[in-house]
């Protein structure tokens, strides 16, 4: 699993608080139905968003998303930036 994967199962389970669905998103991933590229801008922009809302500049929670995801500067910046129809704020 990925990096991005386990962070988003760790969004939902904390969301749903239950252990089954923790099986139920690895099935959904490993067989494709979930989109890659918008779990990686949903979890980007949930950690930003979350890093902003605790007290951290905007900026400086985009340079830990970089760390945290091992990840360019320039991806973060598209994920916050491009995609903005990808809602942070669902769960």
């Amino acid at each position: 699993m990925t990096t991005y994967q386990k962070e988003f199962i760790e969004v939902m389970c904390k969301k749903f608080r239950s252990k089954e669905i923790v099986k139920l998103l690895e099935i959904l991933m490993s067989s494709g139905v979930v989109d890659d590229t918008m779990l990686k801008v949903f979890v980007i922009r949930k950690f930003v968003f979350s890093e902003a809302s605790n007290g951290n500049s905007k900026l400086n929670a985009m340079w830990k998303a970089t760390e945290h995801f091992c990840c360019s500067y320039e991806y973060v910046r598209k994920c916050i930036y491009y995609y903005k129809d990808v809602d942070h704020n669902i769960l």
